[in-house]
């Protein structure tokens, strides 16, 4: 992806992005961190907002320099956060972060401590992040790479497509949906989700406040220290009760972890955790990480529901698609739920049917 599409909708996606998800007026100071693939989409970033009045600052990581440095480096070296970038973000308003490295499948396929190593400026990018009261987002275009869409057997083209069609949805009417599903989901207890493929699942919450993805950074984000948002947004989403699980559920939507693309997925629930669990594609990759993975693995972990009525082919934004129901299994900490599990799997059902205490919320795919 060495230049923007040639298309009108390129301005429009930069103007949207810095007016409406991070809510930038003149004035303001923006900062765009980008890699090699994505920089023209820097510089269209930077072009519009110098046109808004917004002050811009790029942040460049170059993609050869970057993995010679992890071939003669330490990797402590490389993943500690320069001192001056704090400062910048302790100044900055908004954050754009263009996805990178390219390679993104490279980094994910190092060693488990090397890879721990290269992005230990992690956590602490996101305490100062929030102690700025800083609102960013994730421009997923930059995830949309030849050499991810080979890892999950995808054309990068039509995953690019989606992403610029879906950039270019009106973010508003989401954002309600999303806050009314929110709502509901807050108050709810019993969860019942059904497909005519032989999905029949029953779960419970746990009264836990739902996290909503809707492309939107408002003040309520800002002040939940929800300040990063994806774009395209969105989705809701929900941790269970990791206590409570009855059926099956099977999915009709691919799902792409990092190994790989995961299809045709079966799961049974019994005596409220994960007991069987099958696939048409891909299944050898889900029992590597679930058989090595500790207590917790088999729970149930969050729900979510996708918000976005044009994400189709997108790896990394399954649960974002319309109506798609995803249910997920292990970790869900990042949802307000209470297991600490390393491991996270999920399988996405488009067109289910989805009750909250008996009243339908979801009726075949059509959020209501």
């Amino acid at each position: 992806m060495s230049e923007p599409p040639a298309t009108a909708g390129i301005e429009e996606i930069c103007r949207k992005v810095l007016t409406k998800t991070l809510r930038l007026r003149r004035g303001e100071n923006v900062i765009v961190e980008a890699w090699t693939h994505m920089l023209p989409w820097a510089n269209a970033f930077v072009l519009e907002a110098r046109r808004l009045g917004i002050r811009p600052t790029v942040i460049y990581e170059d993609e050869a320099t970057y993995w010679r440095s992890v071939e003669e480096l330490a990797p402590a070296d490389i993943g500690r956060m320069p001192d001056p970038e704090l400062g910048a973000i302790a100044k900055a308003d908004g954050y754009i972060f263009l996805w990178g490295p390219e390679d993104l499948p490279r980094r994910r396929a190092l060693p488990a401590d090397q890879s721990k190593l290269l992005t230990a400026y992690n956590s602490r990018w996101y305490q100062a992040a929030e102690k700025a009261h800083l609102r960013g987002c994730r421009i997923e275009l930059g995830r949309a790479t030849a050499a991810a869409a080979r890892v999950y057997g995808v054309s990068a083209a039509a995953w690019q497509e989606n992403l610029l069609e879906a950039s270019q949805v009106d973010m508003e009417p989401l954002a309600k949906d999303g806050a009314r599903l929110a709502a509901a989901l807050r108050k709810g207890t019993r969860l019942h989700v059904t497909h005519a493929n032989g999905t029949d699942l029953e779960l419970r919450l746990a009264r836990r406040t739902p996290v909503i993805d809707d492309g939107i950074v408002d003040g309520q984000d800002v002040r939940s220290g929800n300040n990063m948002t994806s774009f395209p947004g969105g989705a809701v989403y929900v941790s269970l009760d990791e206590k409570f699980a009855s059926g099956v559920v099977r999915s009709n939507r691919a799902s792409y972890p990092a190994s790989g693309t995961l299809a045709g997925g079966r799961w049974t629930f019994a005596e409220h955790h994960l007991t069987e669990h099958q696939y048409e594609s891909g299944g050898e990759r889900f029992d590597a990480e679930f058989e090595k993975s500790v207590v917790g693995k088999d729970r149930p972990g969050f729900l979510s529901v996708g918000l976005n009525p044009k994400i189709r082919v997108a790896p990394g934004l399954e649960d974002f698609e319309r109506g798609t129901i995803l249910i997920g299994v292990g970790g869900n900490t990042a949802f307000g739920g209470k297991n600490r599990v390393g491991f996270q799997s999920w399988l996405g059902i488009a067109g289910a049917h989805l009750e909250l205490d008996g009243k339908t919320i979801v009726a075949d795919g059509e959020i209501l």
